[in-house]
C-alpha cells in the first residue's frame, strides 16, 4: 500500500468514525485495509469489532471510554498498542502472526492469554492493574520484555530455552522472585520491587553487559562476578556486593550506604570507583585493577584500617600505586541546568579540561556523572557532572536515580549551586527554574536558594561591567516570573563559552580555536573570582538516602503520568525536570 493511500484511508476512517460509540467494520474488497491504522482520542468510543481487515500495525490510544476491544479476526496483525485506555476490560486478539505487543494505561484489563503469540519478539506492559500472574512461557521467540508498574504482579514466568535479550521490570511492588534462564540476556534491569528478595543466580545470563538493580530493599547481597561481560552496573541498597572478574569502567556505589563488603578485584577495565557515601564499608578488595585514585576520607572504617595496617591490610586491599585520598576540603560546585545548554561545556571551562563531552542537543552524552578536582588560589574546588534535564532517552525513574548518585558522591554537601542558562532567559527555563523552587523545599527545606547563582553564557559582552549591570537590571524588570526569579537567586554571573573542539581544515580553524581559549579562559577567572568570595563557609547540607527514599516514591506515584514516554515525551521530560530539580545537584 503507497503511503498516500494510506493517509487517504487514515482520514477517511477518522472522518467516518471518530465521533462513533461504536465501530463494527468487516473488511470486504472495497474497504480493506492493508497497511497500518491509527485510532486515536476517539473520546466516544466504547468498543471496537474489526474483522476481516488486512491491517498489519494497529493503535488504539487515548480512547477514555472504551471498555471493549474484539480483534480476533484480524489474521495478519502483527503489531498491536493499546494505550491511555483506563476503561479497557476486553481485549480478544488471537493472531498467532503478532510480533510486538504493547499495553501500557488500561487499568482495568483482565488478564491476557499469551500462549496464542508463539511468534512474539517484544512485549511492554504498563499500568496493567489487574495482572497477579505473567505467564510468558510459550513466547519462546521473546527478544525484549518490559513490565512496569504492574502493583499486583506476583509471578512472572518466562520460557526455558529464551531468545531474550532485554528484560526490565519496574514498579511491581508484590513480585518476591524473578527466575529466568536466558544465555542470549544482555540488559536487565530490575527497580521499584519493593518486595523481592531474590533474583536467580547471574551465571544464567552469561553475555549479559548491563545491569541495574534499585530500589529493590530487599535485594541486600549481589554476585555478578561470572559475569565477565559486564561493563555497566548500577545498584542501591546493598549490604554486599562482588563484582570481581566484570568489565566495569565505572563503578558508583553511593546509593548503598550501608554497603560493608565490595569486591571489585580482578577488573583490568575499571578507571573509577566511589565510595563517598559508604560509610560503613568495612572490606573493599580493589586489587588488579586500573585504578589511579581513591576517595576513603568519608569512610571511617575503611580509612581506620588503612591507617593501622596500609597494604599489610586484609581487609582493604588495592594497587600498589593508588592514590589514596584520607582527608579532602573542597568547595563542591554542582551545576544544573537543560540538556544542550552548556552545563558540561562550564565543567571543562572550570577544570581546564576535556574530561567532560560536550553536547548541543537535546539527548544527554552524560550517562552517568562525573566529579573532577582542581585548585584555584590554594583552595580545592569540586565539579559534579552528570545526566542533563530533558533527556527524552531515558524514563524519569531511570534519570532520577542517576542523579540521587551524583548527589551522594558528595556527602559532605554543596557549596554552590549554578543554574546555566544557555543565552537568553528563556519561558522554558523559567519553567525549569520555577519546578525546582517549588518542590526542592518539601526534600531539602528552606534555604537552598542562597547558594544558587545563575550563570548566563553566549553573552559577547561579558568583560564589560556595564553591559552586564544593564542585562542584569533588564533581567529585574522583564515579566513577573522572570524578575521574581533572578531576585531571590544569589546573583548572575555573565560569561562566553565557545566552543574549540572544532574539526580543524585550515589555519583560520586553528586562529578561531585559539581565540576561543583565550575568551574561556577569560571566562573562567571571572566565575572563579566571583566563586571565592560567594561560596559559603558551610556547606548545604543533604539529607541522607533514608531520609529522602520515601519522599521521591511518593513525588514519582503522585506526579508521574500514566502513559508511556513514548506517547507523553513532553510531560515525561515535565515530569523529569520537576524531580530532577528538586535535588538540585548535578548537570
Amino acid at each position: 500500500m503507497s503511503k498516500n493511500k494510506g493517509r487517504k484511508d487514515q482520514q477517511w476512517f477518522d472522518e467516518k468514525y471518530s465521533k462513533m460509540k461504536d465501530i463494527v467494520i468487516t473488511g470486504s474488497r472495497r474497504l480493506n485495509f492493508t497497511g497500518s491504522l491509527q485510532i486515536e482520542r476517539f473520546n466516544n468510543l466504547e468498543s471496537i469489532n474489526l474483522k476481516k481487515l488486512k491491517i498489519a500495525y494497529l493503535e488504539i490510544s487515548k480512547c477514555s471510554q472504551l471498555n471493549i476491544t474484539n480483534l480476533s479476526e484480524l489474521t495478519k496483525l502483527t503489531s498491536l498498542s493499546v494505550t491511555g485506555c483506563p476503561k479497557l476490560i476486553t481485549l480478544n486478539c488471537l493472531s498467532n502472526g503478532l510480533t510486538s505487543l504493547e499495553l501500557s494505561g488500561c487499568y482495568r484489563l483482565n488478564n491476557i492469554d499469551l500462549s496464542k503469540f508463539t511468534k512474539l519478539q517484544s512485549l511492554y506492559l504498563r499500568g496493567y492493574q489487574n495482572l497477579t500472574t505473567l505467564d510468558c512461557s510459550s513466547t519462546e521467540k521473546l527478544i525484549s520484555l518490559k513490565i512496569s508498574d504492574c502493583a499486583q504482579l506476583k509471578i512472572i514466568n518466562l520460557p526455558k530455552s529464551s531468545k531474550l535479550q532485554s528484560l526490565s521490570v519496574i514498579d511491581c511492588p508484590k513480585l518476591t522472585t524473578l527466575d529466568y534462564s536466558a544465555n542470549a540476556l544482555t540488559s536487565l534491569e530490575i527497580s521499584g520491587c519493593k518486595q523481592l528478595n531474590k533474583i536467580a543466580n547471574l551465571s544464567k545470563a552469561p553475555k549479559l553487559t548491563s545491569l541495574s538493580l534499585i530500589d529493590c530493599p530487599n535485594v541486600t547481597k549481589l554476585d555478578c562476578s561470572s559475569n565477565e561481560k559486564l561493563t555497566e552496573l548500577e545498584v542501591s541498597d546493598l549490604i554486599e556486593l562482588n563484582c570481581s572478574s566484570t568489565s566495569i569502567k565505572i563503578l558508583s556505589v553511593n546509593l548503598c550506604p550501608d554497603i560493608k563488603i565490595l569486591d571489585c578485584s580482578n577488573n583490568d577495565k575499571l578507571i573509577n570507583l566511589d565510595i563517598s557515601n559508604c560509610t560503613k564499608l568495612e572490606f573493599l578488595d580493589c586489587s588488579n585493577s586500573k585504578l589511579t585514585s581513591l576517595d576513603i576520607n568519608n569512610c571511617k572504617s575503611l580509612l581506620k584500617e588503612y591507617e593501622q595496617n596500609g597494604t599489610k591490610s586484609k581487609k582493604f586491599k588495592y594497587p600498589e600505586y593508588l592514590e589514596i585520598i584520607v582527608k579532602r576540603t573542597t568547595k563542591n560546585l554542582i551545576i544544573v541546568g537543560r540538556t544542550g545548554g552548556g552545563k558540561s561545556t562550564l565543567s571543562n571551562v572550570l577544570t581546564e579540561s576535556e574530561d567532560f563531552e560536550e553536547s548541543g542537543s537535546s539527548i544527554s552524552v552524560t550517562k552517568n556523572f562525573q566529579k573532577k578536582k582542581f585548585p584555584w588560589k590554594g583552595k580545592e574546588y569540586n565539579v559534579v557532572d552528570t545526566i542533563g534535564v530533558g533527556d527524552t532517552k531515558l524514563s524519569t525513574k531511570k534519570v532520577l536515580y542517576k542523579v540521587l548518585d551524583g548527589i551522594f558522591s558528595i556527602p559532605e554537601g554543596i557549596s554552590q549551586i549554578l543554574f546555566v542558562i544557555d543565552g537568553r532567559f528563556t519561558g522554558e527555563e523559567a519553567k525549569i527554574f520555577n519546578l525546582l523552587k517549588g518542590s526542592i523545599f518539601d526534600i531539602f527545606e528552606i534555604g537552598i536558594l542562597d547558594y544558587v547563582t545563575i550563570v548566563r553564557t553566549k553573552f559577547s559582552n561579558f568583560k564589560n561591567k556595564d553591559k552586564c549591570d544593564a542585562d542584569k537590571e533588564q533581567l529585574h524588570n522583564e515579566n513577573e516570573d522572570i524578575a521574581k526569579i533572578v531576585k531571590s537567586c544569589k546573583d548572575v554571573v555573565y560569561v562566553d563559552n565557545p566552543p574549540t573542539n572544532m574539526q580543524i581544515t585550515d589555519e583560520d580553524d586553528e586562529e578561531t580555536i585559539a581565540t576561543n581559549k583565550k575568551i574561556r579562559d577569560r571566562s573562567r577567572k571571572i566565575i572563579l573570582e566571583y566563586l571565592d568570595g560567594a561560596c559559603q563557609a558551610d556547606y548545604f547540607k543533604l539529607k541522607s538516602w533514608d531520609q529522602i527514599r520515601e519522599p521521591i516514591t511518593k513525588y514519582l506515584e503522585s506526579n508521574c503520568e500514566d502513559v508511556p514516554p513514548e506517547l507523553e515525551k513532553n510531560k515525561e521530560v515535565e515530569a523529569l525536570i520537576k524531580i530532577t530539580e528538586s535535588f538540585c545537584t548535578i548537570t
